[in-house]
């Protein structure tokens, strides 16, 4: 089979297969697409859109897609209206269907899903709809079981990060602490491309990438003090810890901050004896139910700390 489908995404063979499949049936189904954060699913969307409108050779695409994007009004009144004009009209040309696309299908209400079951059961000849979304739980069943569900594939960032540099010929090498620590920044593989970007553009110069050199670009200036009272912590060193705290004090830290960023360094420590990670967490744990309280006084990060 020729394969007319290909996505940028790596390792998603599976997808493409699928899709190529799904390209050449007359009986197309409705798609539901669900993954992480960040994995790929809008992306999967609009290449699968620029296929389907490609090899039917229609190059003006307006009139046939209707786009619920989640920056517009998704309420039960604008769903009728907008999708009930949409899938009155007629295909301009026999046998291509007509395409409904809801991104972040998580954010569409309960009773705007539940307006589309006709839709999708009535205009089935003209009209498909494509759904994306976090879990496969976000969609009501009636609509989910009219939808031929794909997983996208989640990829290690590792993986991601070695493929970004193979594809762009680009020979840095990032020190392994500093891997993890930009790892732990990232919330999504996308957002880890966005960093590398900046890294290879400010250190085009360097060979190695070491981790003071990712906190410059993306971390913040009390960074290495919590990873200094972090292991003070460990140690049980409370003279060291007091003078710690004055440091991170001085910075002007927000006590939302600073537990978030305990939360962060304790990744950079490395493997850590069980009683010390569990003694860890809690400590950080009992910051959060302070901060819950409006326990946010300065002292109160200090009497976390040490007792």
């Amino acid at each position: 089979m020729e394969k007319t489908f290909k996505t940028k995404l790596i390792g998603q063979e599976a997808i493409e297969d699928i899709f190529n499949k799904i390209l050449i049936d007359d009986n197309m189904p409705h798609i539901f697409i669900t993954s992480p954060y960040g994995s790929g699913k809008t992306t999967i969307l609009n290449e699968f859109i620029r296929t389907y409108f490609k090899i039917n050779k229609i190059t003006n695409t307006t009139e046939w897609i209707l786009n619920l994007s989640s920056e517009k009004d998704r309420g039960i009144i604008c769903i009728r209206k907008n999708v009930a004009e949409f899938v009155h009209h007629s295909s301009a040309k026999p046998g291509i269907y007509r395409w409904i696309l809801i991104d972040d299908a998580d954010s569409l209400p309960i009773i705007s899903q539940q307006a589309l079951r006709r839709p999708m059961e009535t205009h089935a000849h003209t009209t498909r709809f494509f759904f994306c979304s976090r879990y496969p739980s976000d969609l009501i069943a009636p609509l989910k079981s009219r939808c031929l569900h794909l997983e996208i594939e989640t990829i290690s960032t590792v993986d991601y990060i070695n493929h970004y540099y193979k594809t762009n010929n680009i020979k840095y090498n990032i020190e392994p602490f500093a891997l993890t620590y930009l790892l732990s920044l990232a919330q999504s593989p996308s957002q880890v491309e966005s960093m590398l970007k900046i890294i290879c553009s400010y250190y085009y110069s360097k060979e190695k990438i070491t981790l003071q050199d990712i906190n410059i670009l993306f971390g913040s200036p009390s960074y290495s003090t919590t990873l200094d009272i972090i292991n003070a912590f460990i140690k049980k060193d409370n003279t060291v810890l007091v003078d710690l705290f004055f440091k991170i004090w001085s910075t002007g830290i927000s006590y939302e901050d600073f537990l978030y960023e305990l939360n962060i360094n304790i990744k950079q420590i490395g493997i850590l004896k069980p009683k010390t990670s569990e003694k860890l967490y809690r400590m950080i744990m009992k910051g959060w139910i302070q901060f819950a309280q409006g326990k946010t006084h300065s002292f109160d990060k200090l009497r976390l700390i040490i007792k």
